[in-house]
């Protein structure tokens, strides 16, 4: 076993391109302030949002998928908030019975496996309104509730090897600290992690990240380009009469609202989630930005915007549904009156 890798320390101590002051500033505003505010606020919102579902109830399978999405999510600012209170420079590490970079291995490995679920579901979800406005007579017969479910539950259950594998390769045993005259808990990697773990990346990190926004790009323009030419259709179609056109109108509005609720959904996805991707890609071809590599210091400081951008986008979904669903307005608004009571 090779207990020199065994270490992995992300204090800021070892910046050297970024000034340590400004790297520290940055870390305290975007943590401890932006993200821990707005994944607070997320959190509440994303348990109205499984509440408000399951009123609404799961007659529709596509209220399954946004119910898993909103699962997703919470686990995503879980494990975020969880991350910011272990990196908190204002704790003494002394206190842990375990170094704070090595409690960092397990909570990031967790926050990346419910990203990964939640980028999954949300590209499933693309792919359903895709299949009710490509094959509306079929659609029922093709994407069940059961279909639903099945799809969902299969995504959170086999993409559990994400946290799996990386646990699996390493162990927890104890050290002796003479200079603090204790012994803690202390993270060892196995011997063949190293090769292991690089073609994880490439699948994992790099891989599925980027085939992940390409199905929802690819389901969101087939979705916005299919709903236009449906609506183009009507338009010329319809007769010249007051009442076809109101009816065409009315028509077109709804289409409107469903495609700027998904475009919305999905361009917000993209947005806060590549950053994440470019990131790990950049890791993986500049060997400085790694741990103890020269440019560490900058892949610190773009992660934290990284995380915040994350807490951006799961936190705002329940506020896009808010907007575009009257029906999700409602039931909301019902809730809080009821909480007020």
């Amino acid at each position: 076993m090779d207990s020199s890798n065994s270490t992995f320390s992300v204090k800021i101590v070892q910046t050297t391109i970024v000034s340590p002051i400004l790297l520290k500033a940055v870390i305290v505003v975007n943590f401890f302030v932006f993200t821990e505010a707005i994944g607070l606020f997320g959190i509440v919102a994303n348990v109205v949002n499984i509440v408000n579902l399951r009123r609404q109830g799961f007659r529709d399978g596509f209220n399954i998928t946004l119910t898993a999405l909103a699962v997703s999510d919470l686990g995503i600012l879980v494990t975020q908030q969880i991350y910011i209170q272990i990196y908190n420079p204002w704790t003494d590490e002394s206190n842990f019975a375990m170094l704070k970079s090595h409690m960092m291995l397990f909570v990031i490995y967790a926050n990346d496996y419910f990203v990964r679920v939640s980028g999954l579901i949300t590209s499933f979800g693309a792919f359903e309104r895709c299949l009710c406005v490509v094959l509306p007579m079929k659609v029922k017969l093709v994407v069940t509730r059961k279909t639903s479910t099945f799809v969902n539950v299969s995504i959170f259950l086999v993409l559990i090897g994400y946290v799996v594998l990386p646990y699996s390769l390493m162990y927890v045993g104890w050290t002796y600290i003479p200079s603090e005259n204790k012994t803690i808990a202390y993270v060892y990697f196995k011997e063949n992690r190293n090769s292991i773990m690089n073609l994880f990346y490439i699948v994992a990190g790099i891989f599925l990240p980027y085939f992940t926004i390409l199905m929802l790009l690819v389901f969101t323009v087939i979705l916005i380009s299919k709903l236009r030419s449906n609506s183009e259709w009507r338009q010329r179609v319809s007769t010249q009469g007051r009442h076809a056109f109101r009816e065409s109108n009315s028509v077109s509005y709804k289409e409107r609202k469903v495609t700027a609720m998904l475009s919305a959904m999905s361009g917000l996805y993209v947005v806060c989630l590549l950053p994440h991707s470019a990131l790990n890609l950049a890791m993986g071809l500049v060997d400085g930005m790694k741990i103890y590599g020269i440019y560490y210091d900058i892949t610190t400081l773009a992660y934290t915007f990284v995380v915040l951008a994350e807490t951006v986008n799961c936190s705002l979904t329940p506020i896009i549904y808010f907007k575009m669903s009257s029906k999700y307005r409602e039931i909301t608004l019902e809730l809080l009156r009821c909480k007020k009571k």
